[in-house]
């Protein structure tokens, strides 16, 4: 099913009676949403309050009175402050349905509030169902209306191709989330003391992650570790999901490469290689840039052993960012069994000057392009400056900005591995 099972559907209507035919098709296939009723303020949340997630929101444009003709200011101004509460700047994407009893009544209105005074919330799409096509009848005798709610929701979802694959993904995330927990309780109607058991099951699940350490860690970090440990068995379960079904109604998607998206994906790739969760400063993967003038001639050699194009060294040291790269194995982070912490050197240099100046062998590793404080860089690492230490502390000549992703991490590892296991031949010429 393409309809988001995850509670990421929104009613807003003044009236709970012409809405409750849309609650029981809803409720009887198993479907979560919230309501809103209307611009009733108690019901709505405080503005900018949380992250919305809504994907799909079903809009009564008429939130004041059915009874009688509505002054279109006055519906603009009421449809204002209710929005600017249920749909969040960062809520995106989503589409509308406009949930009226007249087609096209002032479905003007709002799509205007969008273009203007709500652009930052602006759905993907607008469509329009009229409330009487799908239930004939309020409040009295039910009829079986001719049209079928639920496929015709479908279509609009499909219509749009992206955006469908993106709601049956975040399906797939629910479902996985859910038979995680199954696999790993499935047993629970055996216990006679279930808390007891499933807090025995956790626990274990934190000394898998957390090793030795365990006993020595305080609660929140134990609960962390047992999170993560469920990690590893809900991202299994997705790609099994992802693996074993369909996808609904697949197209091949276009790739415009006359719209510049560049920083998009850099962004993107920041997600991608990168983890904003750097603390502890010594857990693996952290990336620390070094205070302005501290070890500049040390830098500037790692920038020297690298750059082909000598010429533009005065102009890459003037907007380059020294870092350190933590590449201790994961398992002495966790375990707190680090003696010494590995260090790579490094650099991070403008994306300005990724062109072909760069050594990109065995001793150098070279990062895509990535956004990172508005800017976009490239990180070198040179194995040729790997070294040790033993105390790895915050301090204000180091920052610990980001931590590279598990992938990333052992890719650097892998190819430093590499460069100090070089045996070289023995030959004859």
């Amino acid at each position: 099913m393409n309809i988001p099972l995850n509670g990421r559907i929104a009613i807003v209507d003044d009236s709970i009676e012409q809405v409750q035919p849309l609650f029981k098709i809803l409720s009887k296939n198993q479907i979560p949403y919230v309501f809103y009723k209307g611009n009733d303020i108690s019901y709505l949340p405080d503005e900018n309050s949380r992250y919305n997630d809504i994907r799909l929101l079903f809009l009564d444009i008429n939130l004041i009175d059915d009874t009688a003709t509505p002054n279109p200011k006055t519906v603009k101004a009421v449809l204002y402050s209710v929005l600017k509460r249920v749909i969040s700047p960062n809520n995106f994407p989503y589409v509308i349905i406009f949930w009226s009893r007249h087609q096209q009544e002032l479905s003007e209105i709002v799509t205007d509030l969008f273009d203007n005074s709500l652009s930052d919330r602006k759905p993907i799409a607008f469509n329009i169902f009229v409330k009487s096509d799908f239930f004939p009848n309020f409040g009295t005798e039910e009829v079986v209306p001719e049209v079928n709610l639920l496929e015709e929701i479908k279509k609009i979802i499909i219509s749009n191709f992206s955006y469908s694959y993106l709601v049956d993904w975040e399906n797939k995330i629910h479902k996985s989330a859910e038979r995680t927990l199954e696999d790993v309780f499935s047993s629970y109607h055996n216990f006679s003391n279930w808390s007891s058991n499933a807090d025995s099951i956790v626990s274990k699940l934190g000394i898998s992650y957390l090793g030795k350490s365990y006993e020595s860690e305080e609660p929140k970090t134990r609960i962390k570790g047992s999170f993560k440990a469920l990690n590893v068995v809900f991202t299994d379960t997705l790609e099994k999901e992802i693996n074993d079904k369909d996808v609904i109604n697949p197209q091949k998607l276009l790739l415009d490469n006359s719209i510049n998206i560049s920083d998009t994906v850099y962004c993107i790739n920041k997600k991608l290689l990168f983890s904003d969760d750097c603390n502890p400063i010594f857990y693996s993967g952290t990336v620390i840039i070094i205070k302005p003038n501290r070890y500049n001639k040390e830098f500037e050699e790692v920038l020297d052993s690298v750059l082909t194009n000598k010429q533009k060294a005065s102009e890459i040291i003037n907007s380059m960012k020294k870092i350190w790269v933590n590449v201790t194995p994961l398992c002495d982070s966790v375990q707190s069994k680090i003696k010494y912490n590995r260090i790579v050197k490094g650099l991070m240099i403008d994306a300005e000057y990724k062109k072909n100046w760069f050594l990109n062998n065995e001793a150098v590793f070279v990062s895509p392009i990535f956004n990172f404080e508005d800017k976009n860089y490239f990180m070198i690492l040179s194995f040729k400056y790997f070294f040790t230490i033993k105390n790895l502390g915050l301090s204000k000549k180091i920052r610990p900005v980001f931590r590279l992703r598990q992938h990333l991490l052992s890719e650097v590892q892998s190819k430093l591995s590499r460069h100090v296991n070089r045996q070289g031949i023995l030959y004859i010429e």
